[in-house]
Order: C-alpha cells, then sequence, then structure tokens
C-alpha cells in the first residue's frame, strides 16, 4: 500500500471514529456496560472492606478501562449491521481493516477518557502518591488498545442487537477479572491460577497500573507491554477473520 494510500485509509478510519465518538458514546449499551457496571462492581468489593487505597486505584483504573474500552464495538457495530451502515461502510473506497480500525479507536478514545477521568478523581479524592504517571497513561492506552479489539472480536457475531453480543461478551469478560489479581493478589493465587493470569491482558493492565503507584511489578514493565501490544494484534486478526466469514455468509 502506497503512503498516500496509507494516509487516506487512516484518515476515512478517523472519520468512522469521529462518527461513533459522536453517536454511540452515549448509548444505553455504551453507558451501562462502559461506566455504570464497572462502577458498580468497584463499590461492590470496596465498600465495607478495609482495603488499601494503593489496591483500590489499580481496581477502579483497570475495571474502566477494561469495560468502558470493550463495550463500544459491540454496541455500534450491530445497531450499524440493523440500518445497514456497516455495509455501506464496505460499499465505500475503504477497506474492511480500516473499518474495524476506526470502531477500535473509537473505544481506545472512550476508554483512555474515562479511566483517565476516574483515575484522576480517585488519585486526587484519596490523596494517593502517583509515582510514574508514564507508566498510567501508557498503560491505559495500550489497554484501552487491546479491549477494544476484543470487542471488535465480540462484534462479529451475527446479530443486529447489541444485548445478544453482551450476553456471550460478558461470560468471557468476568471470569478474566477473577484471574487477573483483582480480586485476589497474583501471588497469592495457586500455581495454575498464576499461568492464567499471565495469560490475561486485565492482569497486565492492573499491573502496570500498580506500577504507577509505586508498587512491583509482578510480571515486569516489559512483559506487561509485550502481552497488551501482541493480544491487540492477535484479537485484532481474530476479529477480522470473523468478520470476513460472516459477510461470506451474507
Amino acid at each position: 500500500m502506497s503512503r498516500v494510500t496509507l494516509i487516506d485509509e487512516l484518515k476515512r478510519s478517523w472519520a468512522i471514529t469521529v462518527n461513533d465518538m459522536r453517536v454511540y458514546y452515549l448509548r444505553p449499551p455504551s453507558l451501562m456496560f462502559g461506566i455504570l457496571f464497572p462502577l458498580a462492581l468497584f463499590f461492590t468489593f470496596s465498600v465495607g472492606r478495609r482495603i488499601p487505597l494503593e489496591r483500590l486505584i489499580p481496581v477502579l483504573s483497570a475495571q474502566t478501562v477494561f469495560w468502558a474500552s470493550s463495550s463500544i464495538g459491540p454496541a455500534s457495530i450491530p445497531l450499524e449491521r440493523r440500518m445497514r451502515t456497516f455495509e455501506r461502510f464496505l460499499s465505500a473506497p475503504i477497506s474492511l481493516s480500516s473499518v474495524l480500525w476506526g470502531k477500535a479507536m473509537g473505544g481506545m478514545v472512550f476508554g483512555i477518557a474515562v479511566t483517565l477521568l476516574a483515575a484522576g478523581v480517585g488519585i486526587v479524592w484519596s490523596g494517593q502518591v502517583l509515582f510514574s504517571p508514564v507508566a498510567l497513561v501508557l498503560g491505559v492506552i495500550l489497554s484501552a488498545m487491546v479491549f477494544s479489539a476484543l470487542g471488535i472480536l465480540f462484534a462479529s457475531i451475527p446479530t443486529e442487537s447489541p444485548g445478544e453480543i453482551m450476553m456471550p461478551f460478558n461470560l468471557v469478560r468476568i471470569p478474566l477479572m477473577f484471574i487477573s489479581g483483582m480480586f485476589i493478589p497474583i501471588n497469592e493465587l495457586p500455581e495454575l491460577a498464576v499461568y492464567a493470569a499471565l495469560f490475561s491482558p486485565l492482569t497486565h493492565t492492573l499491573d502496570m497500573v500498580r506500577l504507577a503507584m509505586g508498587e512491583s511489578s509482578y510480571f515486569g514493565l516489559q512483559v506487561n507491554i509485550l502481552m497488551l501490544i501482541g493480544w491487540s494484534f492477535i484479537f485484532l486478526l481474530i476479529g477480522r477473520y470473523f468478520h470476513i466469514v460472516q459477510m461470506k455468509r451474507t
């Protein structure tokens, strides 16, 4: 692909992102699963328990970026199938990869904005010291990318209803929370669960945010970064393949 063509594709992807920001950020599925649900989980986890503040802020940040970033694609793509907007995108001079990347960026921007706002409020309210702003911002950006890509993968389910995607999606998202060290520290998990946690992207989100708060990293910063980037590409490639298969069947 030539440089000019690549720039054109990126511009078209960004136009899709801007449209999703304008149309879908305030839709009920996005607000419910992207903001209200992670907040409800956080208060369920924290209220009435003597948990140190340095553990609460990472949990709030990880939950928020996890749910917010992964909710836009499953909310927007099925609605656009119903309105035949998604098919019109593909009939225009734009590739499927660019369409999906535009959708993924919509989830990324939503997740980054909501998470940095929630983390900022939590840090200021609690007086928690932020030791590494770079680790926090980098962790949020990479995590928003991987979870948005995961949402794009599940959005390949052939349906025109966001609810029919969110139900099976939650059967994956909720178990990920239990093996990520969010509720039980990784060093207290059984050995088999630690190996499972290594392959959970949410584990590395939590690890990077804890590092930003001055805690020690269980897997190390380099492993966290590589795992988040690697899963992003895997989810995007698998999601693109499933979208191609679904398009061929229709």
